[in-house]
Formats: C-alpha cells, sequence, structure tokens
C-alpha cells in the first residue's frame, strides 16, 4: 500500500533526518559504525517509506528534487552497510555498488539510473536507453546544484547535509551546499607553484555546468566566497571544460575512499 499523500515525505525525512544528525561529522565523514549499532532502524524506515512512496504524490520539481536526493543518500548509506567498503574504486564493488537496482517509489532502479536517469534527465545511463517509466518520474529541469547534494560515500564527494532535504528549504539548502562545496578543497584547490587540482565532478559533469552557456571556470568562480574566487580568479576567469583539460597545469581528481569518520 502506497505512504498516504500528505505525510510520504515525511515518512522518509523524518527517520532519515534522525539518522544524519546522529552519523554525519564535522567534517562531513559518516559514522558507520554508530549507524549499524543505532540507527539501523531509523535508516531501514526511511528506506521502506523511499520504496512506498507514491511519485503521482511528487508534484512540483522541489518535491522531487528532495526526495530523489533523499532516496539517493539513503541507498548509498545502506550498500555501505550492506558491503562495508573501504574504497569504491575496485570495478567489481563499483558495478554492484552503483548498478544494481534497488527500491524507489515502487520501481526498481540502480543508483546511477537514479542520479543519471532521473535528476539529470539523461536519455541513456550505463549505455541502455532510460526507460519510460523512469522518465515520467523526473522534475521537468535539471538543478546543477544536485552535484553538490548528491553524496556517492567517497571521500570526495560533496559531504553530507545533517538533514533530509525537505522540498520548504530546498532552493536554501541547495544554495548554501553549493556555496559550502565550492568555498572547499574537495573542489578547487592551488598549491605552492600555482598547479590547479579540481574535482574529477567538473570533469565528469562538464556538459551540466556549461548547460547555461558560461565557462567552466565562471561558473565556479560565481559559486566561490568572494576573497576565495579573487585568489583563483587568474586560474579560472573565461575557462571552458576544455581549456581547463587541455592545461597542463590543471588536473582532476578523486578520492574513491569510503568517508567513514572511524
Amino acid at each position: 500500500m502506497a505512504v498516504v499523500p500528505a505525510r510520504a515525505q515525511r515518512a522518509v525525512e523524518v527517520p532519515l533526518t534522525r539518522v544524519l544528525r546522529a552519523v554525519v561529522t564535522d567534517e562531513g565523514r559518516v559514522d558507520y559504525r554508530r549507524l549499524a549499532a543505532e540507527h539501523r532502524d531509523d535508516l531501514d524506515a526511511a528506506l521502506r517509506a523511499i520504496d512506498r512512496q507514491d511519485p503521482a504524490a511528487l508534484r512540483t520539481d522541489a518535491q522531487k528534487t528532495a526526495f530523489y536526493v533523499n532516496a539517493y543518500n539513503a541507498h548509498v548509506m545502506g550498500r555501505v552497510l550492506e558491503h562495508g567498503a573501504t574504497n569504491l574504486e575496485r570495478q567489481d564493488l563499483f558495478q554492484e555498488f552503483f548498478r544494481s537496482p534497488l527500491p524507489v517509489a515502487g520501481h526498481r532502479m540502480t543508483l546511477d539510473q537514479l542520479e543519471h536517469g532521473v535528476l539529470r534527465r539523461q536519455a541513456q545511463v550505463d549505455g541502455a536507453p532510460v526507460l519510460p517509466a523512469l522518465r515520467a518520474l523526473r522534475p521537468s529541469a535539471f538543478d546543477v546544484r544536485i552535484h553538490a547534494a548528491l553524496n556517492c560515500a567517497a571521500v570526495s564527494c560533496p559531504p553530507l547535509l545533517d538533514r533530509a532535504y525537505t522540498a520548504e528549504t530546498l532552493d536554501a539548502d541547495l544554495a548554501a551546499r553549493w556555496r559550502a562545496f565550492l568555498g572547499s578543497s574537495r573542489a578547487a584547490r592551488l598549491d605552492g607553484n600555482g598547479r590547479l587540482t579540481l574535482s574529477s565532478l567538473f570533469d565528469w559533469f562538464a556538459e551540466d555546468f556549461e548547460a547555461s552557456g558560461e565557462a567552466l571556470g565562471d561558473v565556479i568562480l560565481a559559486g566561490m566566497p568572494r576573497q576565495r574566487a579573487v585568489t583563483y580568479r587568474r586560474s579560472l576567469a573565461g575557462r571552458s571544460a576544455a581549456d581547463l583539460r587541455a592545461d597542463d597545469r590543471v588536473s582532476f581528481a578523486y578520492d574513491w575512499t569510503v568517508n567513514r569518520s572511524r
């Protein structure tokens, strides 16, 4: 039986917020040991509600986006507990982690399908067309700031918010997460010789960041805190993803070590 629409998202948000407040550290890492020992029931309650959600009850883009971001982040935590993973870069684990199906809103989909097929509105995921049933779940537009809200459990991922996303606060929360990510060394760092390292997110998803017509470097600068943007302006201003990829003083990096707090 589907969750009653008026209560549907709260059935996800309340237990998921209890989990996140308890296990997300100030550094953005996750205490998976505590999650397994003390808050597995809350996570399981959130996952059951995610499965039972009636997608027709998600009527606005904000409701859809908040729900599917929460679904992604909750299932990722569940997958870490299931696999006991320490590093996601191992090919066999990567395939199982991101490309085996999970229950979401009455459908079976992989984490890749949820991220790329539903939220990013891509036509194909992992070489296969996105089915009409999943296309029907999508928000009407993709908000690029979602890249700062999804957490794949890797150290280099933008850190989890310490509560569930809600439709009511989604815009403010995405703005805050985007700014926090761009203000951190996860997004960009300069060494003493002026070499720039950017998150691989900007390489993998350059088409998302440049969809507005702005160059990738300008998109990054616009989201940075003002003083940090001054420091990075020479390295980024006016530079497209192609420019940055071609520059031997620029590299892209990503640490797939699981974001365990201990």
